[in-house]
């Protein structure tokens, strides 16, 4: 009887030694699920000229932008200036706003770059100001990263700009401060210039 009973207890033990080891190695082995949240859109701009999307993850400073835009580009009479403005300012706080960027290959604002020159711009962005974001793919980034409280469109300058064999005579120059809730040292005063294609604005140069 007692045999038994030692051959059991030593069978408990080796099972609760097999878990406890089983449970340490997954632990060291596996980390926790990415955090990965879906992405829902939440607004747009839609007509004949102009195609614009908000999603749920943007900042609320953004979502202010977005709603000012699509006020402007729903009236009868649009104001081009004033476009020009709110575009500026919209890719601003979507590039220079690092903190809810989850990876550093997650470049803000490209939806307002022209085309031609998006593929150099993403590769400028992550070979300087996004270099060195942390991924926060776990949601446990403790990297202290820039973020946007305000935004001024300081000046707007009409300018004719050529883009490659593209020349537009009734382009934009923009200047823009930047407010940031913290001063980490990222670039307080940019300069952007825009250009048409037909009637929608993008970026072409940032400064």
């Amino acid at each position: 009887m007692k045999n038994k009973m030692k051959r059991i207890l030593v069978v408990l033990l080796i099972i609760i030694s097999l878990l406890s080891f089983g449970f340490v190695y997954y632990k060291l082995t596996h980390k926790a699920s990415p955090k990965i949240d879906e992405v829902k859109k939440e607004d747009e701009i839609q007509t004949k000229e102009f195609d614009y999307t908000l999603y749920d993850n943007k900042s609320s400073l953004y979502k202010d932008y977005f709603s000012n835009l699509k006020d402007e580009l729903l009236k009868d009479k649009i104001n081009e200036e004033e476009y020009a403005k709110i575009l500026s300012q919209l890719f601003v706080v979507d590039f220079y706003s690092l903190s809810d960027k989850v990876t550093s290959t997650d470049v803000g604002g490209l939806d307002f770059i022209y085309e031609n020159i998006k593929e150099n711009f993403v590769l400028k962005a992550t070979d300087t100001i996004y270099k060195n974001i942390q991924s926060n793919v776990y949601g446990d980034r403790k990297q202290e990263l820039p973020k946007i409280t305000s935004t001024e469109v300081k000046t707007i300058t009409p300018k004719v700009v050529t883009v490659g064999d593209v020349t537009d005579p009734n382009g934009y120059t923009t200047t823009v401060s930047i407010t940031y809730e913290k001063d980490l040292k990222y670039p307080s005063v940019v300069t952007l210039t825009l250009i048409h294609v037909e009637k929608k604005l993008f970026i072409v140069e940032i400064k």
